[in-house]
């Protein structure tokens, strides 16, 4: 579970952040506020639901980590509220939004140093290839930078193309373009038996977008949010948090019947915010 949170959700939270930051620094509050959003609701429905779909497992979950994730979750998911009563990103919510990051990961660890510390892992054959995997990495990255910015560009102009707010764009193709690596992970994680792991990855992506990455867009820029268009996600975020509260606090299971009423949140996501901004805007 703190893997997951601490290690997975970061990494594969690269892209939202590099998108998030490039449209905060070109003024597009709306598309840094929809691409974190939208990536959220796609990794609460779709992502955990087709995961769970193509592992071909129940999973069943015990333990009080898991609740605990599922409420920093909820806490944060509530957040976006107080950008809908402002309609601008500003120096203030990004540093609380960081100060929550930390208090988040800070208690993940603690618990993991007491109830998991006799468990330990040799690391003395990846020592021999680490300027190898550096490289790689710093490749990577310079690659998801890359074409970040030219995904913003483009959702830019495709929002002004078709008529659609970029805080839209942001939630619904950038948003689910940038949860593929949350797809890829929890598929392998869930097919290893590494349930705990898996969720955490999920869970701790949502936490790390909203907190982290949307603290940093703030921090980096003050940007005007279309108010109107993020009330029609955040009802979205707020429905696939408390869907899977429900599913992780109360059944301590997720099943495929559960899997397939998340992916049938996200298409209706995705037809309702296209046709109704559409018809609005």
């Amino acid at each position: 579970m703190a893997a997951g949170f601490l290690l997975l959700s970061i990494a594969t939270s690269l892209p939202e952040l590099s998108v998030s930051t490039i449209a905060a620094l070109s003024g597009e509050g709306g598309l840094t506020v929809g691409n974190v959003l939208g990536s959220n609701i796609a990794n609460l429905t779709i992502i955990l639901g087709l995961s769970i779909l193509i592992a071909r497992k129940t999973i069943n979950l015990r333990g009080q980590s898991q609740k605990e994730l599922v409420q920093f979750l909820f806490i944060t998911s509530i957040i976006p509220l107080f950008i809908i009563q402002r309609g601008t990103l500003g120096t203030m919510l990004g540093v609380i939004l960081l100060i929550l990051f930390a208090y988040f990961a800070l208690t993940i660890s603690r618990k993991t140093e007491t109830t998991n510390n006799t468990h330990e892992i040799s690391v003395s054959n990846k020592k021999e290839n680490m300027p190898f995997i550096v490289i790689k990495f710093l490749i990577g990255l310079t690659l998801i930078i890359v074409f970040s910015n030219i995904s913003v560009e483009s959702s830019v102009e495709l929002a002004d193309f078709i008529g659609l707010p970029s805080s839209i764009i942001g939630a619904t193709i950038i948003g689910l373009g940038t949860s593929l690596p949350e797809l890829a992970t929890t598929i392998q994680a869930l097919k290893q038996g590494l349930h705990s792991m898996a969720l955490g990855n999920l869970l701790g992506s949502c936490i790390t977008n909203i907190t982290l990455i949307l603290g940093v867009s703030s921090l980096v820029s003050v940007s005007e949010v279309n108010v109107v268009a993020v009330q029609s996600i955040m009802f979205y975020v707020l429905v696939s948090s408390l869907t899977v509260w429900y599913m992780v606090g109360s059944n301590e299971k997720l099943t495929k019947k559960g899997a397939l009423f998340l992916c049938v949140i996200y298409i209706t996501f995705i037809l309702q915010q296209v046709g109704v901004s559409v018809l609005v805007f």
